[in-house]
């Protein structure tokens, strides 16, 4: 009886480490691990099936499509409205831009590739399509703060808002899926 007391201590830790970990590889790993945990509760539980179940699918199956939807998106689109000549995103050997500052460590960070396009959604070619773009970059013409366009399901976007907040020539706007903001 003790044995299964201390799984659902463990479980706690398992799950506490989950949520705050940066790493999304390391999340995945202790993910595993967290449902063998469950499995072994299961199965001290007298329920053999679910445990069985729950090492196939929970410790198996799960990380490895996790894994691979993370292998798969490793660059960070943004598509930029505001002018080449603009400093805000300007990134040359004598001078970096504040913007360009700010997405560099925000997708170092993630271990993201920072990919900026200057145009138009039209001109993004092959698998580059509009519902893939993860940020879009403005200049308002009433205040001339910069507009952070993103979608509001990303989790992405929730940190970069958390990270602009105190900035105040930088908004972030979330968008709902499929909808059109101008």
């Amino acid at each position: 009886m003790i044995i299964i007391y201390m799984l659902q201590i463990l479980l706690i830790f398992l799950s506490i480490y989950i949520i705050s970990s940066k790493n999304n590889l390391k999340a995945i790993i202790f993910f595993s691990i967290f449902s063998l945990v469950t499995a072994s509760l299961y199965y001290f539980l007298k329920a053999p099936d679910l445990a069985l179940a729950e090492v196939a699918i929970g410790s198996a199956i799960t990380p490895l499509i996790y894994i691979i939807a993370i292998s798969k998106q490793r660059e960070f689109l943004v598509v930029s409205h505001i002018s080449k000549r603009d400093s805000f995103l300007l990134n040359t050997k004598d001078t970096v831009g504040k913007g360009y500052k700010l997405l560099d460590d925000f997708t170092k960070h993630y271990n993201l590739k920072l990919v900026i396009n200057h145009g138009k959604y039209d001109e993004l070619k092959g698998i580059f399509r509009s519902r893939n773009i993860d940020l879009v970059i403005e200049k308002s013409k009433k205040n001339g703060r910069y507009i952070l366009k993103g979608k509001k399901t990303s989790i992405l976007m929730n940190k970069l808002a958390q990270l602009t907040i105190t900035d105040d020539d930088i908004e972030v706007i979330t968008i709902e899926e499929g909808e059109i903001y101008d």
